[in-house]
């Protein structure tokens, strides 16, 4: 049921790609504003099945999706969940706002396996094995054992 190939192997650090410096978060959720097309871009991939490695409509993986979405913002995210977890800044789980990105996978080897768009409301968009791209809970079991981070982009 977990994903564990939307990833490539590699440990995470913080590369500032699109902020620089430590515990930018705060002054960035004074600025931030909901993206209204982002809810809508979402909808345009639910129920698209999930398939490793793909990139189109007949099949994605969590990665691919995160990256199909974030072209609307003219943001050319990189294709795996890893290289994507290096972008932005890190932000604590009770400041998630809509837009951040959540990553999860092993916390013992801080190694990301997966990705999501958090939505608000402890609700996040994702390419899922079982149901392909969805709506899940960050609360759901499986899913609040794997949480690692957060990170905001710039939008």
């Amino acid at each position: 049921m977990f994903l564990r190939s939307c990833a490539v192997k590699g440990k995470h650090s913080s590369s500032g790609y699109y902020f620089s410096g430590k515990n930018e978060w705060g002054n960035l959720a004074t600025d931030f504003r909901y993206p209204d097309e982002l809810e809508a871009r979402i909808e345009e991939f639910l129920g698209v099945p999930y398939l490793w490695g793909g990139n189109t409509m007949e099949g994605m993986d969590c990665s691919a999706f995160v990256k199909h979405v974030y072209i609307i913002y003219g943001m050319d995210l990189p294709r795996t969940s890893i290289l994507q977890s290096k972008l932005g800044i890190r932000i604590p789980k009770s400041a998630l706002l809509p837009g951040d990105l959540v990553f999860f996978g092993d916390a013992e080897r801080d190694f990301v396996t997966h990705v999501g768009i958090y939505m608000g409301n402890n609700k996040f968009a994702n390419a899922t094995t079982s149901h392909g791209v969805k709506y899940s809970d960050l609360d759901e079991p499986s899913w609040f054992a794997k949480y690692l981070f957060a990170m905001r982009l710039k939008m």
